[in-house]
């Protein structure tokens, strides 16, 4: 398969403001080491971070979630989504990174899509009123 990669025309740092997320519960202690780059409360800033860490640290971090998947959905699974205590948001946020990448890793290898376009084209509404209240 021939690869193709799009050139990005802006990068915009989403996460500059966001407040620091809550500590991970202490039985998903070894995945801490991915909090600050990917527990982030929104889409466009889990996608701008698919598109700006590389592949190696999209790789590093989707065997790491991938090896506790089950775990971390079954210990979520104990919340209301609406009713989430900061730890367990934190986590969520992981897991919703997992979900970005996963394209990059399955269809792609790389953080692109193929003879897709420019990303930062959309813009996704952050203040959607369906958007899940986490």
């Amino acid at each position: 398969m021939e690869q193709k990669v799009i050139v990005v025309t802006q990068r915009t740092n989403h996460t500059k403001d966001a407040p620091s997320p809550a500590p991970l519960p202490a039985a998903f202690d070894e995945l801490s080491r991915f909090v600050d780059t990917w527990a982030l409360p929104t889409e466009t800033g889990r996608m701008t971070q698919r598109h700006t860490v590389g592949m190696a640290a999209i790789v590093e971090f989707k065997d790491a979630m991938l090896a506790r998947v089950d775990d971390i959905v079954a210990w979520l699974n104990q919340f209301e989504l609406h009713r989430l205590p900061e730890d367990a948001k934190t986590l969520m946020y992981l897991l919703l990174s997992l979900a970005e990448v996963a394209p990059a890793v399955e269809f792609y290898q790389q953080p692109f899509v193929i003879d897709g376009y420019d990303p930062f084209r959309f813009v996704a509404d952050e203040t959607f009123s369906m958007r899940p209240a986490i």
